[in-house]
């Protein structure tokens, strides 16, 4: 199993930043693995020299087997014992830094730990369990040979999104997940972190409910114009985001992209080949197109999740996937949040519910008056 293209291009899921060896270990980068935890994430020593030509270098994981290492993934079990029995030479570095860590299989996580550099052994890891799309063993300590006990930090704080946000998305989340009873103890590995938002406030996020997928997107279109005229949203932090490009119903992304034209909308299709993932600008003061897989990593002010009804996708075995691509999804958007549907799923028959509990507290509240 490999995380798909989709993955890499845009948001560079599974990065790594490698800091090599000719240089010293960059300051900002903390040691997990030593035996003294720092007291702060970000425990800069203020009287330290900056670094220069520290040689840090950023790349996606396969980019990274291609570019630096010269293999393949097919290779990795092999390598991985040829390096464990000092058979093969790869590059080392003195500080690697991985990011969405929750969805690294275990042996890209075992390459990584055999490639640091002996006498520094800095790795910095940052997981967000509730997004993890891919299944994978979940001790660190197995597919790295090295204990995070002791030397973690939970941040809790979700600064991207309004509380409104953040409460909508773990609320559908605690709701689907099967994971929903291990979001308890914050010292054992394997648990999910509830998130905890800031003072930021927005407004709800918006349920929209069409008779088919045309009407839909026309409803969208519609919002989309509104936003940007009312309340002043450039196009450029608007995303659009779909499960899949076509259902046995529909063209989706086809549809899409003829409603944005009718309604004179400029857009950017950021999924539609490897070259749009990888030369889209986000200053181009278009709206983005992209599956929710692509989202990873991104944000924008506003994000409307459109054909909420192909998911739990039937083609995909694993339900507890499509619940954290939904949450990713949601959790893309800065400000402004809306979901679409015209038909019906598991899903969407949770946010049925959702629309008609607000429907009931805005009638009490007309009642109080």
């Amino acid at each position: 199993m490999t995380c798909s293209d989709t993955d890499f291009s845009i948001v560079s899921a599974c990065s790594l930043n490698l800091a090599s060896t000719s240089a010293s270990t960059s300051a900002g980068l903390i040691d997990l693995t030593s035996l003294n935890e720092p007291k702060d994430l970000f425990d800069f020593d203020p009287n330290r020299k900056s670094v220069q030509n520290e040689k840090i270098s950023v790349r996606n994981f396969h980019a990274w087997l291609k570019n630096d290492l010269k293999i393949r993934e097919q290779q990795l079990p092999d390598i991985v014992e040829k390096i464990e029995k000092k058979e093969a030479i790869l590059p080392n570095y003195d500080a690697i830094l991985i990011d969405e860590g929750q969805d690294f299989e275990t042996d890209w996580l075992r390459l990584v730990s055999l490639l640091l550099n002996t006498k520094t052994q800095s790795l910095l890891l940052v997981e967000d369990r509730a997004q993890t799309i891919y299944k994978r063993k979940r001790s660190y300590v197995q597919d790295t040979g090295l204990s995070f006990q002791g030397r973690s930090k939970v941040l809790s704080i979700n600064y991207r999104n309004t509380q409104q946000i953040v409460k909508f998305a773990w609320d559908f989340y605690r709701e689907h997940s099967v994971f929903k009873n291990k979001v308890v103890n914050r010292d054992l590995e394997g648990e999910i972190i509830a998130p905890q938002s800031t003072k930021r406030k927005g407004p709800d996020p918006g349920i929209l409910k069409a008779a088919n997928f045309f009407d839909e997107m026309r409803l969208v279109s519609r919002q989309i114009k509104k936003l940007h005229e009312e309340k002043k949203v450039p196009y450029e932090e608007m995303l659009i985001l779909y499960r899949v490009k076509r259902t046995h119903k529909f063209p989706i992304i086809d549809i899409i992209k003829r409603s944005l034209t009718e309604y004179g909308l400029p857009f950017y299709w950021i999924t539609e080949n490897d070259v749009s993932k990888r030369s889209f600008a986000e200053e181009d003061g278009k709206i983005k197109i992209s599956t929710i897989d692509s989202s990873k990593g991104l944000d924008f002010r506003a994000v409307f999740i459109v054909n909420v009804d192909s998911m739990p996708f039937p083609l995909e075995e694993d339900k507890e996937r499509e619940v954290s691509l939904l949450y990713i999804g949601m959790t893309r958007a800065k400000e402004y949040l809306c979901l679409s549907y015209s038909g019906e799923s598991e899903f969407t028959k949770y946010l049925d519910q959702v629309f008609s509990n607000r429907n009931r507290m805005l009638k009490r509240i007309e009642q109080i008056k």
